[in-house]
């Protein structure tokens, strides 16, 4: 009867470490994503980096952007110095339909040379090929430069 009961304790136990795992793992999910708003009141989510994440590069970058923020499938993400001066641009690709005007996947690798100021931006624009700047729409992600 004895070791029934510690078998059975043992179940509980490794039950109740599975359990408080998952729900760990999934809060850690949600706060790996953060939703910025646009100055045209548009919602974008970064995956990474997080606000305050020291970078490297190459910086892969990913979120979702409302689908009209692509065109042709890309948009331009800029590195800048706490002075908002350019370290390095490139471009994120959509995953799937990029026509779409629902939310859309996106993911960009930018390579980069850590400027001399520690802090920063990661600036995700809209593609704007019209260059109309009544158009032009941005988040921008503070974050370190060097390793954490």
């Amino acid at each position: 009867m004895r070791a029934r009961g510690l078998v059975l304790l043992l179940i509980v136990a490794i039950g109740a470490g599975a359990a408080y795992w998952y729900l760990q793992s999934r809060e850690g999910s949600t706060k790996a994503s953060t939703e910025y708003t646009s100055k045209h009141g548009d919602s974008v989510t970064i995956n990474a980096p997080k606000a305050g994440d020291r970078i490297t590069s190459p910086l892969t970058v990913r979120g979702v952007v409302p689908g009209p923020w692509s065109f042709e499938a890309n948009f331009p993400v800029e590195i800048a110095d706490a002075d908002h001066k350019k370290v390095a641009e490139g471009y994120a690709t959509v995953k799937g339909d990029w026509m779409t005007t629902k939310p859309i996947g996106f993911t960009a690798t930018v390579p980069f040379k850590a400027p001399v100021t520690d802090d920063g931006f990661v600036i995700i624009r809209k593609a704007n090929p019209s260059g109309d700047q009544a158009t032009d729409d941005s988040v921008e992600v503070p974050i370190k430069f060097g390793p954490g």
